[in-house]
């Protein structure tokens, strides 16, 4: 009997010995998948960034539409040239464009301001530029 014990320590102590290692190689594998959890990764990161990217994009095209659309007006209601536009904000779904407006050598400049909703003009105004 005490032979039979002791061989089942020793084959106990064999494979507890052999055991780390092993778990340690089956953690890394499962837990971190080789290439395979690599580029997983990789794919779930890139969605995240290209959904992140496009609402960026789409704001800025919004962005982009106001100013054209300001300028154009600016344009049209002054008979001037924009010269600067100097600052562009959004607030409660309102884009508010600021710039100034040259009229030629003899003409004053002038500033304006115009706020677009909806991708619609919905105010402006201009005024003589301060000196």
């Amino acid at each position: 009997m005490k032979k039979i014990v002791a061989a089942a320590a020793a084959a106990a102590l064999l494979a507890a010995g052999a055991s780390p290692a092993q778990a340690r190689w089956r953690h890394y594998h499962h837990r971190h998948g080789g290439f395979g959890g690599f580029l997983a990764g990789a794919l779930v990161v890139g969605g995240i960034t290209a959904i992140a990217s496009s609402g960026g994009e789409k704001k800025r095209n919004k962005q982009d539409y106001a100013v054209r659309s300001c300028s154009d007006e600016a344009e049209t209601r002054t008979g001037g040239h924009v010269a600067e536009i100097g600052r562009v904000s959004k607030s409660h779904g309102y884009f508010t464009v600021e710039g100034l407006l040259e009229n030629g050598r003899e003409a004053p400049r002038q500033t304006f301001a115009c706020t677009i909703r909806g991708g619609a003009i919905y105010s402006f105004r201009a005024m003589p530029a301060a000196a």
